[in-house]
């Protein structure tokens, strides 16, 4: 039996709508089979779209995120999308006014959820110049970044890049989440790549199942940006992501193991630009802190509500 359920799409990392990057946000998941979330991410069509299963027993809401094509085990700006339309609900109820009215946001929102991911801490934040857009803090899981087994030269060839494009002494590095993280040294060659999609998503396959690849520099071209970006996620059913939230905790931590980023008492604040050249793309906040041992990250970012509705669920078959 078919029922609907309220959605919103949000886009987050960004202070514009129609920028950064869209994820659906389901609000009530309950009930939904794994089958039927993956043909409702496919019909949705974000990168990735998170499922809240709310509890009435004072425990957080469980979230899931599916692309158009999988399960995965994190994402970031979807968590940050779900925590943006549960709170903007609450304040537009708090206001007395109907949700498409301009909604006043609040600093010092806190909200937990579950997940696969483990328990994620989220507040909100205002940025002072911008009160009516909020901005939402997410702990990041410990990075556990390890040097990636990856054959180099195929590696870069299937990115369409050469060795010596590479940033000097650092190795490929993995993440918890299955990316790969590939430091060069110029944006030039940033914003040129162009990866054979289906020859990379089969080797990310038969190499460890790699989730996705992504490309930074810290040749940013903007002194204001601390690094640069893209993301390639092919075998997960995403060509080109415009703003990988889950990515900056392992990168920003990587820059700082490799003495990459000034510290100030053990802390370094870094402004991260992720897009697509000549599309989408957005700011990624990235606060990292250390005694000494791996870094702590915390990563930051806008969200904007640009759709609120109602989705048809579809039979479980």
């Amino acid at each position: 039996m078919t029922h609907t359920i309220p959605f919103q799409l949000v886009d987050a990392f960004t202070a514009a709508p129609f920028n950064g990057n869209q994820a659906g946000v389901v609000l009530d998941a309950t009930g939904l089979s794994e089958r039927q979330m993956q043909r409702i991410a496919r019909e949705i069509n974000a990168s990735e779209t998170v499922f809240i299963f709310p509890r009435d027993d004072g425990r957080p809401a469980l979230i899931r995120w599916f692309t158009p094509g999988c399960e995965v085990g994190f994402c970031g700006h979807a968590t940050l999308a779900a925590a943006h339309a549960l709170a903007e609900r609450a304040w537009a109820a708090d206001q007395h006014s109907p949700e498409d009215l301009p909604i006043r946001p609040r600093s010092g929102v806190e909200l937990s959820f579950e997940s696969a991911a483990g328990r994620l801490e989220l507040r909100s934040d205002i940025v002072p110049d911008q009160p009516e857009v909020p901005l939402w803090w997410l702990k990041m899981p410990s990075p556990a970044l390890s040097p990636a087994s990856l054959a180099r030269l195929k590696t870069c060839e299937l990115l369409g890049l050469t060795t010596d494009d590479l940033w000097p002494g650092q190795p490929m590095m993995r993440t918890r989440d299955d990316d790969v993280i590939v430091l060069i040294r110029s944006w030039q060659r940033l914003i040129e790549l162009r990866p054979n999609m289906t020859e990379l998503a089969e080797w990310s396959r038969r190499n460890g199942n790699v989730r996705g690849w992504c490309v930074a520099t810290p040749d940013t071209q903007n002194a204001a940006i601390h690094v640069a970006s893209r993301f390639f996620a092919p075998a997960a059913g995403v060509a080109e992501d415009p703003v990988t939230g889950s990515v900056h905790g392992p990168l920003a931590a990587m820059l700082v193991q490799a003495d990459m980023v000034a510290l100030n008492d053990g802390r370094a604040l870094l402004r991260c630009h992720q897009a697509i050249p000549g599309d989408r793309g957005g700011l990624v906040f990235a606060l990292a802190e250390t005694d000494g041992t791996a870094p702590r990250v915390t990563i930051g970012g806008q969200c904007q509500t640009t759709l609120r509705g109602s989705l048809r669920t579809p039979p479980d078959e």
